[in-house]
């Protein structure tokens, strides 16, 4: 005979659970997806600063040294991921 099962049954439970965190997983996803735009992905100040820790100002500076490239449109400053990897690697320092 088959096993009836309720939602207090503990593999319902399971089960919901599971789901519940997939679906956290893909609302993430969803929200910071990039796309490519030729082929490329693309920052802005705000994501760049929180995603490396830095200021907006010393952002702003590098640019103004030009440290770092960037893209100015429309007032919007954004930078390729690419042009950051390059930076970040250059001024990698190994632990000894």
């Amino acid at each position: 005979m088959a096993e009836i099962y309720d939602t207090n049954h503990a593999r319902v439970k399971a089960f919901i659970a599971c789901g519940k965190k997939n679906i956290e997983m893909v609302e993430t996803l969803v929200r910071e997806y990039k796309p490519l735009f030729m082929g490329k992905r693309f920052l802005s100040d705000a994501e760049l600063s929180v995603r490396i820790g830095i200021s907006r100002r010393t952002l702003q500076d590098f640019r103004d040294r030009g440290v770092l490239p960037f893209y100015r449109l429309d007032g919007k400053v954004l930078y390729e991921e690419s042009d950051i990897e390059a930076f970040l690697s250059s001024i990698y320092v190994p632990k000894f």
